[in-house]
């Protein structure tokens, strides 16, 4: 993580010294990236004292990550003030490492806004099988981790809250993974939480595995996704 954080916090700072300091602004790019290298430092002790992958109960891993993610989120507006797009979507990329140290260590994410933007993000790039697989499965990660605070507000309508946006977008992704146990589980939640989201995604679905390299399975299983929550001619029956 603090790798990456180098590789991208010196353009940011440089183009923000070129700019001049903003009087308007008490808190500076210099200062996020300080405090980001203090808190990975902390990430790292961690790791080394208690095991990568342990379960760490005498160390407040929910709120470090959150520190974390708030100083991502800063340093991210400042890139897109200065009119670094890319650099911006580095940074907010970083999000995921944090999330899955901090899911590592039995933490609770709670920010979750860079972290749907920094998976969207990666959605867009995934051109491989693997890739998609894999973030296939960093979905279902952050999805367990968060459903028992986010699954309540099914009655929203907003269509960017984060729980739609990891519902809808896991499945997508377990859609261009291909693979039937992924899929089904990704779409038996969808119909579970979002059920009005379905005759739509079905219908996206259906003409996405009607390409090439999608199983006579895969296909199978959208057209009878489909089936079910296509609307109903007059006189029939909804979805059962």
């Amino acid at each position: 993580m603090r790798a990456r954080l180098n590789a991208v916090a010196k353009d940011i700072l440089a183009a923000y010294e070129k700019a001049g300091p903003s009087a308007a602004s008490s808190v500076t790019p210099a200062m996020l990236v300080s405090a980001l290298d203090v808190f990975f430092g902390d990430c790292e002790r961690i790791d080394r004292e208690y095991g990568p992958g342990s379960q760490v109960m005498g160390e407040d891993i929910s709120t470090l990550s959150d520190q974390i993610f708030d100083c991502l989120y800063d340093l991210a507006s400042w890139a897109e003030r200065l009119g670094m797009r890319a650099v911006r979507v580095k940074v907010i990329d970083i999000s995921l490492d944090v999330a899955q140290w901090c899911m590592r260590h039995g933490g609770q994410l709670r920010q979750i806004g860079p972290l749907v933007a920094a998976l969207a993000n990666r959605a867009n790039l995934a051109s491989s099988l693997e890739a998609c697989t894999a973030l296939a499965d960093a979905y279902e990660a952050v999805i367990a981790n968060v459903a028992t605070r986010l699954q309540g507000d099914h009655l929203s309508k907003d269509p960017q809250r984060p729980w739609r946006q990891l519902l809808v977008n896991g499945a997508i992704v377990a859609t261009r993974a291909r693979d039937l146990r992924r899929m089904e589980r990704a779409y038996r939640r969808l119909a579970a939480h979002l059920p009005s989201e379905c005759p739509a995604f079905f219908e996206r679905a259906h003409h996405q595995v009607s390409g090439l390299g999608f199983s006579v399975e895969a296909r199978a299983l959208v057209r009878a996704r489909l089936k079910r929550w296509s609307p109903a001619p007059p006189g029939g029956d909804g979805p059962s």
